[in-house]
């Protein structure tokens, strides 16, 4: 009984061989440059490798530096959507778990600031507090402001503008990012 696969001999598995190890630096580099991480990037060449060889014992390969980039890329690709899924996955069930919860130094922290804001608030005239807040805590455009308070647009920028200049220096020019 004949087989149908091809027969090779050692010499083109050999040339193969060889041009896997003098493509592999250059081939890890490019992984690297694709997936981010060196041992993993090592990983996709050694498995590119592989299946460059097995491939080339099956048939022969017309550009085998060629295949060899094509199934590393394909690997990378591969490689890349299991860890989008793997972390998306991770998120959904982190976001499930309730956070540890805040420490003491952190609580008094935010009663501080918290109280700055409050006290910085306090020495702005009640028109231009009002307008602060309607356009920073509840979002109102200036326009809606103005309508709302009976005010020009204009002088509703001008408190917004005095407002919030106020408020920074108070508050030593720190702003939360």
């Amino acid at each position: 009984m004949s087989s149908f696969a091809p027969q090779h001999t050692d010499a083109a598995g050999d040339a193969i061989a060889e041009l896997y190890a003098s493509c592999f630096g250059e081939l890890v580099a490019y992984l690297r440059r694709l997936c981010g991480d060196a041992a993993q990037a090592e990983d996709l060449a050694q498995e590119a490798g592989i299946r460059l060889l097995s491939q080339a014992r099956r048939e022969p390969i017309a550009q085998p530096r060629a295949f060899l980039f094509h199934v590393a890329t394909n690997l990378a690709r591969d490689q890349l959507r299991r860890r989008i899924v793997s972390d998306a996955y991770a998120a959904d069930v982190m976001a499930d778990e309730p956070g540890p919860a805040p420490g003491a130094d952190h609580i008094a922290a935010v009663h501080e600031e918290v109280a700055r804001v409050n006290a910085a608030l306090a020495t702005l005239t009640p028109r231009a507090r009002d307008v602060l807040v309607l356009s920073r805590v509840h979002g109102h455009t200036q326009k809606e402001i103005a309508d709302r308070l009976k005010l020009q647009p204009k002088t509703v920028e001008n408190h917004l503008t005095r407002a919030l200049a106020q408020l920074g220096a108070a508050l030593g020019g720190k702003r939360r990012q």
